[in-house]
């Protein structure tokens, strides 16, 4: 007995030797790619360009909305390049989750990804509301053969005094109201938002129409109205200003659409650090502007601001042409310590 025992232990110490266990790995951690980044300029062609707002929606929480809106867009849109998008977030939702949304909804389509200006608003008309997103389109088609016109923000005392500067300024533009092809508005109320939608699309009747309440609680009735009208004959140059229209026309091939660049601080070195990405992220896309050229090629420039003082110091840092610069007040931005942002509409060669 003792000698078979001790037979089947050589035998499995041998086996042991011959065989021996495998020593356990953890598995190798699963690394996932980062999503990709919304880029912070992109470059179309003038000839090409077409705009479109999405539809308000009255149901749905914040999420939910963008989502439909974007989807709404592309279907709108019909597969056409979608080169910017400019969100206005009303109400208390994080404004953050458009660009998630955004490049997530643009990926699974598999769609080139656009730039993205956010901005948060005072209200959009019906209380269920909580964003409304325009959107610049390179189509596969010459829409603009002479250009476009880019009027830059008209103020008013109220709604109707920045629709007549408005509608001035078109007509100094050369831009016949049947061509006005979009019309942004930043009122003080929207009690009376299917009245005013109404004038405006009497007097614009093909424009893209956005009313908004650019504060929750205004201090004034002022309005300010901007919009991007058809030219019937091609300016004598690419680009023309005309300071007494405030407004710019402009036949160059290509313009550069940029994202929103956030300003940290009211000082004039922290305004002065947002311009230096604006043009960075112009030259990023192709534009190539020197310091000195940078401000030649303004064609619409937007500032939101939270403060006086962040508006004004981005206006004193800059050296845009007037006829192309607006200083907007606006409820809120997408980071906390954001005091303005600014973004562009440029022509390059």
């Amino acid at each position: 007995m003792r000698q078979f025992l001790a037979i089947t232990l050589s035998a499995l110490i041998l086996s042991a030797s011959q065989n021996p266990a495998r020593k356990y790995q953890e598995p190798k951690p699963q690394v996932l790619p980062l999503p990709p980044e919304l880029p912070m300029a992109v470059t179309a062609d003038t000839a090409t360009l077409d705009f479109h707002i999405s539809p308000l929606l009255h149901v749905g929480g914040l999420s939910s909305q963008i989502r439909q809106s974007l989807n709404n867009l592309i279907s709108d849109t019909r597969g056409e390049t979608i080169v910017k998008l400019r969100a206005f977030v009303a109400g208390t939702g994080d404004a953050r989750r458009v660009q998630s949304e955004a490049v997530t909804i643009f990926s699974d389509h598999k769609l080139p990804l656009p730039v993205l200006s956010i901005i948060q608003v005072g209200a959009l008309a019906g209380d269920a509301a909580q964003i409304v997103i325009e959107a610049v389109v390179s189509t596969r088609k010459t829409l603009n053969p002479a250009g476009l016109a880019f009027i830059t923000g008209q103020y008013g005392r109220n709604f109707a005094d920045a629709l007549d500067h408005l509608k001035t300024s078109a007509a100094l533009a050369h831009v016949s109201p049947d061509r006005m092809l979009t019309a942004t508005c930043f009122t003080s109320a929207l009690n009376d938002y299917t009245a005013r939608r109404a004038s405006v699309q009497a007097d614009f009747p093909k424009a893209e129409i956005n009313i908004m309440q650019a504060l929750r609680d205004p201090v004034t009735d002022a309005t300010m109205c901007e919009s991007i009208g058809q030219l019937t004959d091609p300016p004598p140059t690419e680009l023309v200003r005309l300071d007494n229209a405030h407004a710019t026309l402009v036949n160059a091939k290509h313009l550069v659409f940029t994202g929103l660049q956030l300003c940290f601080g009211s000082f004039l070195d922290d305004a002065q650090e947002a311009n230096d990405r604006l043009r960075r992220a112009a030259n990023g896309a192709g534009g190539n502007l020197a310091n000195e050229t940078f401000a030649n090629a303004a064609i619409q420039i937007d500032a939101f601001s939270l403060t006086p003082a962040a508006g004004s110091a981005l206006r004193k840092t800059t050296s845009f042409p007037p006829s192309t610069f607006t200083v907007l007040s606006v409820e809120g931005l997408t980071a906390i310590d954001a005091t303005a942002g600014i973004d562009a509409v440029l022509a390059v060669q």
